[in-house]
C-alpha cells in the first residue's frame, strides 16, 4: 500500500511541477508581451514615458501668455473652485454638469470656428481638423469637472441613502416597540 501511495504521490508532484512551470511559462510570455505592447518599436521607450515627452513638447508648444489662453485656464480653475466651494448645492451642481456637457459637446463645432477666425484673437494657429488642442486646452478640463461633480453627487447619494436606512431602522423599531406594548 505504501509503496503504491508513494508512487501516486511522486506522480502527482510531478504534475503539479508541470503545472507550476506551464504557468510561469505562460505568465513570463503573457508578461513579455504586455511590455513588448507598451514599448514604441521606434523609440524603444514605454507608453508613460512617451505620454510625459508629448505632455512636455505640447506644454511647449504652446504660447502661455496669450491672454485668451489665461483667461480660459482662469476660467476653468474658477469653475473647479466653484464646485468644491458649492458641493451641498446638488441642484446647482446638476445645472452646471449640464451646461458643461453642452459646452463639451459644442466644441467640435466651435473648434471648426475658431480654426477659420483663430487670427482675430491669437498669435499662432492652435486649432486643427484633428480637434486636439481645444480637447486638450478645454473639452479635457470640464470633463474632470463633470467627473468632480459626479462624484461628489455619488457622495451626498451615499449619505442620503445611509440617512433612509437608519429612518428605516428607526421606524422598525417604535413599530417593534408599540407591538410588543399592544401584546403585554
Amino acid at each position: 500500500l505504501s509503496a503504491g501511495g508513494g508512487a501516486r504521490g511522486g506522480a502527482m508532484e510531478d504534475l503539479v511541477e508541470d503545472a507550476r512551470s506551464s504557468f510561469e511559462q505562460a505568465a513570463t510570455t503573457l508578461v513579455d508581451q504586455i511590455r513588448s505592447a507598451l514599448v514604441d518599436e521606434r523609440t524603444g521607450k514605454n507608453a508613460f514615458q512617451l505620454a510625459v515627452e508629448q505632455a512636455q513638447q505640447f506644454y511647449q508648444a504652446v504660447d502661455w501668455s496669450e491672454r485668451w489662453l489665461q483667461a480660459l485656464v482662469a476660467t476653468e480653475c474658477f469653475l473647479l473652485i466653484l464646485v468644491l466651494v458649492t458641493r451641498h448645492r446638488t441642484t446647482f451642481q446638476g445645472i452646471l454638469f449640464v451646461i458643461l456637457g453642452a459646452v463639451i459637446y459644442c466644441a467640435k463645432y466651435l473648434n471648426v470656428y475658431l480654426e477659420q477666425n483663430w487670427s482675430s484673437f491669437s498669435r499662432q494657429p492652435y486649432f486643427d481638423a484633428s480637434g486636439l488642442f481645444i480637447s486638450v486646452v478645454l473639452s479635457a478640463p470640464l470633463l474632470v469637472i463633470n467627473m468632480v461633480i459626479v462624484v461628489n453627487h455619488l457622495i451626498v447619494l451615499s449619505g442620503l441613502v445611509v440617512q433612509v436606512k437608519r429612518a428605516q431602522l428607526k421606524h422598525k423599531a417604535r413599530e417593534a416597540a408599540r407591538e410588543a406594548k399592544k401584546d403585554r
